[in-house]
């Protein structure tokens, strides 16, 4: 995570000491929170520092103390969101490590720390596409290319997943290498989904 300017304290915590107007103890919930909101209502091109500070209200100087860039401001908004590891979790259970990972996805998109404001356009932009999947996986069920029993959805939400690990796992100065190279990374992905299934 980016260090706050300056020795101040990470996610919004108080300073202490030093003259001028008390210190506001909810100062780092509330930026935090509003750089979520904003980034869901305008997305990156129109996350500013300048109008987080307005939905939260803070004044910009405290935002700047503490986080410097936008970059770091929307990391750790977005820290917020991860919950910390069961330290009681059996890590030589697979399938229970496995149904916490997605307990946790779940719970970032949906649940009471969820990203507000998911735009409804591209939603349905992609319900379409994945309906269309969907229905070609069925008709190779039908015509005996799959194992008897697989989900159609199962495989679509597998190639989902792939995609956005190679790109989130990307550091973004480097994605546009993947868009150039997009159809060698799309078919390794649909060759690795296809081929851990069960013959």
């Amino acid at each position: 995570m980016t260090a706050p300017l300056h020795g101040a304290p990470a996610h919004g915590a108080p300073a202490h000491g030093g003259r001028g107007r008390p210190a506001d103890p909810d100062i780092g919930h509330r930026v935090l929170t509003a750089a979520l909101t904003v980034y869901g209502e305008v997305g990156w091109a129109g996350f500013t520092l300048d109008a987080v500070a307005r939905r939260a209200p803070a004044g910009k100087a405290a935002l700047y103390r503490r986080w410097p860039t936008k970059e770091a401001l929307l990391l750790a908004a977005l820290e917020q969101l991860a919950e910390p590891p069961d330290e009681r979790a059996d890590l030589t259970d697979l399938r229970g490590c496995l149904t916490a990972i997605a307990r946790q996805v779940i719970a970032m998109y949906v649940g009471p720390k969820a990203m507000p404001h998911f735009d409804d356009m591209v939603q349905s932009i992609v319900r379409a596409r994945f309906g269309t999947g969907q229905a070609v996986v069925a008709a190779a069920l039908d015509r005996g290319e799959l194992p008897p029993g697989t989900a159609p959805e199962l495989i679509i939400d597998a190639i989902m997943g792939r995609v956005l690990r190679l790109i989130v796992l990307t550091p973004g100065a480097r994605r546009a290498a993947i868009h150039a190279d997009r159809d060698r990374h799309a078919a390794a992905i649909a060759d690795y989904v296809l081929q851990a299934l069960p013959r």
